[in-house]
């Protein structure tokens, strides 16, 4: 039998070369908890001290998926019992300086769970010092204020609004619906989160579900976000009903920006006011691109769904920040029964 001394070896930097190759080549992409890359991530973890940290810190960076209220608990679980720990450790404190995270704790269509806001609350609390990039998969508006008796909404928005260093977001389901109040109940709760320079100041890319893109003050709100670069807007509504974007937002922010509309072909927004759009942008410094979710060749999808997994996807693989590059360039048009002038 031959000794261990005559066992051949792997030199270590191949071995670190190897883990480091298990992660897609974008920094910004999640692995899926089930593939064998994320198993394998796990199994370097316990082979020994050169290749646990490199390891736990690719596990950290790619595969922070929080799909279920007891994946949440856990992690807070495993929190608080390495904060307690005596000894000195590098993972003592690298749980809590997460930089990406895909959130999904509650169950389809249910958000009036106490505990899972709360904890919710607590892990927001928790990383806020770190995270930059986050994915939310929540079914924000299937609780409304006035429904809200244990006060799940206003937990929530708590935690949100102390992501101080958050960077990118993404909402799958929603425009990040986080009012604690009905309209009628006539309490001014401020410009939307993403749009506060005192909340979310470093927000450079922003992804909504239908947000109501012909409301007063919403094209104003997104030139209020002061380093607001990219935003992508799936379904949203009120996109041809007389709003012109580039005249509300020039009027009140003086950067370029990229807007990415994002619906399946049918609900193109042709429609859209761009008749001012040379007199306001001469320069064209704000970009605005159609991107076209593909269907199937019978279309007998649903809609909403085919473009909310779809965005939710290309968050998770990230290559959502360039479909700018894919889309259909919206270029200025004349206003509906004058002729085009060049």
């Amino acid at each position: 039998m031959a000794s261990m001394k005559s066992i051949p070896r792997l030199p270590l930097e191949l071995i670190l070369h190897i883990i480091t190759c298990l992660v897609p080549s974008n920094p910004a992409a999640f692995l899926p908890l089930s593939t064998s890359s994320t198993k394998t991530l796990i199994a370097f973890t316990l082979v020994c001290r050169a290749t646990s940290p490199v390891a736990k810190r690719l596990l950290r960076q790619h595969c922070l998926s929080i799909t279920s209220s007891s994946r949440l608990r856990d992690l807070l679980l495993c929190i608080s019992i390495q904060a307690a720990s005596p000894s000195p450790s590098p993972d003592r404190a690298a749980l809590r300086s997460l930089t990406s995270l895909y959130l999904a704790p509650f169950p389809p269509g249910r958000l009036d769970d106490l505990p899972t806001a709360l904890w919710v609350r607590e892990l927001f609390l928790t990383v806020s010092g770190t995270l930059t990039r986050l994915v939310v998969d929540m079914p924000l508006r299937s609780l409304w204020p006035a429904d809200d008796h244990l006060d799940v909404r206003a937990n929530l928005r708590q935690g949100f609004e102390a992501l101080a260093r958050l960077e990118e977001l993404v909402c799958v389901r929603d425009e990040l619906f986080l009012r604690v109040s009905e309209p009628e109940w006539h309490v001014d709760e401020g410009p939307p989160l993403w749009a506060s320079a005192a909340r979310w100041p470093r927000l450079r890319r922003l992804a909504l579900y239908n947000a109501d893109a012909g409301a007063p003050g919403f094209w104003r709100a997104v030139g209020a976000a002061p380093r607001l670069e990219t935003l992508v807007l799936t379904r949203a509504d009120g996109l041809e009903e007389g709003v012109c974007p580039k005249t509300e937002y020039f009027a009140v922010a003086d950067r370029p920006l990229t807007v990415v509309l994002v619906d399946v072909e049918a609900r193109r927004p042709e429609g859209m006011p761009r008749w001012r759009w040379r007199d306001v942008d001469p320069e064209g410094r704000m970009r605005v691109a159609a991107y076209d979710v593909p269907t199937s060749f019978y279309g007998d999808e649903d809609e909403i769904e085919l473009c909310q997994e779809w965005v939710k996807g290309a968050a998770l693989r990230g290559t959502l920040w360039g479909w700018e590059h894919e889309g259909i360039l919206l270029e200025a048009a004349p206003a509906p029964g004058q002729a085009h002038t060049g």
